[in-house]
């Protein structure tokens, strides 16, 4: 069984859903960089990026630009209180 749950050092055991690391650190620093979302339906809530990292996704053209999008973008898994934080200061 996979694992959905992460323990979040403020929120305790929560479902999560992963951020590109604009958006995590956006939580440290609190200055917006955008948001933007997919459900890809496999997490407590859909994977996120900023503005920068949107910006570079329209630039891609194959998979493997893609794939390489999204390691570039270095996802952190956060709790889903966190998410919701992240999204609010970043919307």
């Amino acid at each position: 069984m996979e694992e959905t749950k992460v323990n979040c050092s403020i929120h305790g055991e929560q479902e999560f859903g992963l951020l590109c690391t604009h958006l995590a650190h956006s939580l440290l620093d609190r200055v917006p960089v955008g948001f933007h979302e997919y459900d890809a339906g496999d997490a407590g809530r859909p994977d996120g990026w900023c503005d920068a990292c949107e910006a570079r996704w329209e630039l891609t053209t194959t998979e493997e630009e893609r794939e390489l999008w999204f390691l570039d973008c270095d996802h952190k898994l956060l709790c889903i209180n966190c998410w919701d934080e992240a999204k609010e200061l970043n919307s």
